[in-house]
């Protein structure tokens, strides 16, 4: 499997990486509580993907996009404090796949890339539901409460969705409120518009998605 050249290379070959470590046979695995982080740059900033594990079975526990505000490898110290730089060459399938699709390439994530069963409640319900979204489509947080099932929670479901550790292969950036306009993100609201344009999805001059691609 090739890695394109125009995002940061999953490293398959023991040089380092942007991470700073190299591939992680190359470090001893302190137990599946240590944390551990990889940089994968993008034209839309360093993507962090967080991970954890033992030997040959990493599990990714969440995708930290960038945010003008802050850079990504703080943002990740300031959400997993004990996290550290090292990648890990069974990682290169998820990098591979989230880096072609900021390049604006259809990719179909399976919820099995990430450590979902740690979703629960309320939250896994939201991000369960988010996940059908089809690409090209947006849906409002209203109509998201009502599909699961809980029609008078629309801010509550923004809530879940603003604590998705699964950005992308979760897309909560195809949620947006019932008058087209973008609402919040965790990467900002330029993040939100340029991950729905990727899609072809089109964006008004005043900011509203156009009521076409709602589903």
């Amino acid at each position: 499997m090739r890695i394109m050249s125009s995002r940061e290379r999953c490293d398959l070959t023991g040089k380092k990486t942007r991470s700073g470590g190299r591939r992680g046979e190359d470090r001893v695995f302190h137990g599946s509580s240590a944390v551990w982080y990889h940089l994968l740059s993008s034209s839309l900033g360093d993507v962090g993907i967080v991970w954890q594990g033992e030997e040959k079975i990493p599990s990714v526990i969440g995708i930290v996009l960038p945010h003008p505000d802050m850079p990504t490898p703080e943002k990740i110290n300031a959400e997993y404090p004990d996290a550290a730089p090292q990648f890990h060459a069974n990682l290169t399938k998820i990098c591979e796949e989230v880096g072609r699709f900021l390049e604006g390439v259809r990719i179909d994530f399976s919820l099995h890339s990430a450590a979902i069963d740690r979703l629960s409640g309320f939250q896994g319900r939201v991000l369960r539901e988010t996940a059908r979204i089809p690409r090209g489509r947006v849906t409002s947080y209203g109509a998201l409460a009502e599909a699961i099932h809980a029609p008078r929670a629309a801010r509550a479901v923004g809530t879940a969705l603003a604590r998705n550790p699964f950005p992308l292969i979760i897309p909560c950036h195809r949620v947006v409120k019932a008058d087209g306009f973008i609402g919040r993100f965790g990467g900002g609201i330029e993040m939100k518009k340029a991950l729905l344009r990727l899609e072809g999805i089109a964006i008004e001059d005043g900011g509203r998605v156009s009521p076409a691609f709602f589903r």
